[in-house]
């Protein structure tokens, strides 16, 4: 390659780098002043000037005596106290018990200085991200939960980039020669055991590499014991080296290190069944409502920008892409994402442990985002520059001009105007009130002037500029409407903290909901339809119309009759067990409680929609894969299911939105608010006879609603297009 091509393009990446870098370094400095006192900064700061008095005083054993909060390994803490050593000694901040408060205040210039060592490795990670993917490290630079906690005396900035140095050595030994190879394995294992000695959490990045090295160098056949130990030979070594270099940064271990070790990891075996962690009563899908929303327990402009759920839905998009081009980083997100999902403990800075495969997924959710529009964009180009030379059409159809085209129009327009006005009439004017709306502050004291166009007015107003919005206030008694720009939609964008959870809760299950729930409808209505339709099942069409019943009933009747069989004290299940079923007071056992009717409401469509694709799949296709060897499983997966596609997308997008806003089901069973959709709530929220009436805020949720059904059946067209051409190419 040309040689000042080759410059040129190192020094875009360099640009790029620093300029993450900067980005980075100035939102978490920036969040440095701002932040408050969190929970744990004292107990992290009083660890560091413990080192800090120790170095200060000559007396080094403090390393291997010391290490305030036992359960946590010493090196970000070592890291603090060597950044507060050079500064003159003040008083150790005092030993408070865990489940204490924040701190009232924190000693100065300390504090700061503790601070500023965590937003340096926060910005330092971000940068080394940069080095793979410019955009990622900028979605990262930006994400607010790792602003926060990278920003804050806690110990998760210096794991974080340890286990990213990590898994990109890896990656750079899994592309290099010998001798490359050789290096970037233990440059991975030494970053690796650094990153398990600032946090024992960053180990699912070390279980990532593992798994993609398992992955990467299996053997075609395991004929015997000796073959499988030199498939894991290679990945067993590595770890031995990574803990040898965990122990050798870990001095406080040196004195006992099996007894320190063990207490270590033992005391949060413990702590996972606390009332610190019970008390919360988050469910086990808690890490998904952290990453539906930006950090919700500030206010607004602690954070210069907060768009984590963009991030998130981009990660989404872009995460098969990410498994094909960095299967590792890809590992990393989905065992992070496991484990947080598993680990009882829900707090809100363990998402660091995803952060940074979750921006390179969402880096290639926005190239395939933006992608599209390019190409319409280049498209629509050509097309003008054609019809400005009168050219023919890539297929040989002349153009006929603007003429040509006004006329068709003319022609087609009488036949088009009673469906664009019901159109208009029916969905675009309520929609744009409803819009309008949600620019407002209309409640319940202020109905009179909403209706009688005060809506109208200031959201009008508002947007022409001739009025100034205000900030919401949940708590005002006006009678007039007042505009509020775009404060409610944000608000809702970002998540409101409600006290206990946050309002990214709501969009958070009805997403899980929709995806489990017709999930399992469809395994269930599929399996049927193929045990149905198989020869030689007797009275098929008796069972048919039997399992046709539960559809046929109206949703509001079967949730109720589902309510009674789970009634917690008097239900037939309570009956039939002989004790009561406390399924209310938790919010796994209420989904699952949920799922069980949800399905039964659902999956008769799936049946009838997998009976009727069967049907129109000749059978001579299924008997030649037969004849070609293809047991019941491959038969299915290959010629059955790519078959049915066409039929089973429209039916995804159909149950898919009634999933995501189901109403009468979580309304019927009153489960907890954890699991409530998004529609339950603003129900609960408009409803004026809770004593809520928040006509704005419910109208706030259904745009958001609105958007978000938009993208998922966006995404379901789409999918539905790639599985048409599958099927019938």
């Amino acid at each position: 390659m040309n040689r000042p091509i080759v410059l040129a393009r190192l020094l875009v990446r360099v640009l790029g780098v620093g300029t993450v870098a900067v980005i980075a370094l100035a939102a978490r400095l920036y969040a440095v002043d701002v932040l408050p006192i969190d929970f744990d900064e004292d107990d992290y700061l009083r660890a560091g000037q413990q080192y800090a008095t120790g170095l200060q005083t000559g007396d080094l054993d403090v390393f291997l005596r010391d290490n305030y909060r036992t359960e946590h390994p010493p090196l970000t803490k070592i890291v603090t106290g060597i950044a507060l050593a050079p500064l003159p000694a003040s008083a150790e901040v005092p030993d408070r018990p865990t489940t204490a408060g924040p701190a009232a205040s924190l000693p100065q210039p300390q504090f700061t200085v503790a601070r500023t060592v965590q937003a340096v490795f926060g910005a330092l990670t971000a940068a080394l991200l940069a080095v793979l993917s410019p955009l990622g490290a900028f979605w990262l630079a930006i994400h607010t939960w790792s602003i926060k906690y990278t920003s804050q005396v806690m110990l998760e900035a210096i794991p974080a980039f340890f286990a990213l140095a990590a898994v990109m050595a890896y990656a750079f030994a899994a592309r290099a020669g010998p001798r490359g190879r050789r290096v970037g394995l233990v440059a991975a294992a030494a970053a690796f055991g650094l990153a398990c000695d600032g946090k024992y959490l960053y180990g699912v990045a070390g279980i990532a590499i593992v798994t993609d090295w398992l992955w990467r160098s299996r053997p075609e056949r395991l004929r015997h014991a000796v073959s499988l130990a030199r498939w894991v030979a290679g990945p067993l070594g590595w770890l031995v080296l990574s803990f040898v270099v965990f122990l050798v940064a870990d001095p406080y271990l040196w004195p006992d290190p099996v007894g320190r070790l063990w207490a270590s990891i033992a005391y949060h075996g413990g702590y996972v069944s606390s009332d610190a962690v019970a008390s919360t009563g988050w469910p086990s899908w808690q890490p998904l409502v952290w990453l539906m929303g930006s950090v919700p327990f500030h206010p607004p402009g602690t954070f210069l920008v907060a768009v984590d759920l963009p991030i998130t839905i981009l990660a989404a998009v872009g995460f098969r892409q990410l498994w094909e081009r960095r299967r590792v980083f890809a590992l990393w997100l989905v065992v992070a994402l496991v484990f947080l999902v598993v680990w009882p403990t829900k707090w809100p800075q363990y998402l660091l442990i995803l952060s940074t495969p979750l921006s390179l997924s969402a880096a290639y959710g926005a190239r395939l985002a933006l992608a599209p529009f390019g190409r319409r964009a280049r498209r629509l180009w050509h097309a003008v520059r054609r019809l400005a030379r009168r050219e023919a059409a890539p297929d040989g159809r002349p153009w006929h001009g603007l003429r040509g085209t006004l006329r068709d129009v003319r022609i087609a327009a009488p036949w088009l105007a009673p469906g664009l006005v019901g159109f208009l009439l029916l969905a675009l004017i309520p929609l744009a009130f409803e819009l309008a709306m949600s620019l407002t502050d209309l409640r319940l004291n202020s109905l009179r002037d909403g209706i009688n166009g005060g809506v109208v007015r200031e959201a009008v107003g508002g947007i022409t500029g001739q009025i100034g919005a205000v900030p919401f206030n949940l708590g005002a008694n006006s009678k007039t409407v007042h505009y509020v720009a775009g404060d409610l939609l944000g608000a809702f964008q970002n998540g409101i903290w409600l006290g206990g959870q946050t309002s990214a809760a709501f969009g958070a299950f009805s997403i899980l909901w929709m995806v489990v729930s017709v999930g399992l409808q469809a395994a269930l209505g599929i399996g049927v339809a193929l045990v149905l339709e198989r020869p030689g099942v007797r009275f098929a069409g008796l069972w048919r119309i039997l399992f046709i019943l539960p559809w046929a009933v109206p949703e509001v009747v079967g949730a109720i009759a589902w309510r009674d069989v789970f009634q917690p004290d008097r239900g037939l299940l309570a009956q039939l067990l002989g004790h009561p079923v406390a399924w209310p007071d938790s919010p796994d056992a209420a989904l699952l409680v949920l799922l069980v009717a949800g399905t039964w409401i659902g999956w008769p469509l799936w049946m009838l929609v997998a009976t009727a694709g069967l049907r129109t799949i000749p059978r001579g296709v299924t008997e030649a894969a037969a004849i070609d060897g293809a047991g019941r499983f491959r038969l299915f997966r290959d010629v059955t299911l790519p078959l049915l596609l066409p039929l089973l997308g429209a039916a995804f997008v159909i149950r898919g939105i009634a999933a995501f806003n189901q109403f009468y089901l979580f309304y019927v069973f009153g489960p907890p608010d954890a699991t409530t959709t998004l529609s339950t709530f603003s129900f609960y929220v408009f409803n004026s006879t809770s004593g809520a009436g928040l006509y704005s805020v419910s109208a706030a949720i259904n745009i958001l609603t609105l958007v978000a059904l938009g993208v998922v059946v966006v995404w379901f067209l789409r999918w539905r297009s790639r599985a048409e051409r599958v099927a019938f190419v």
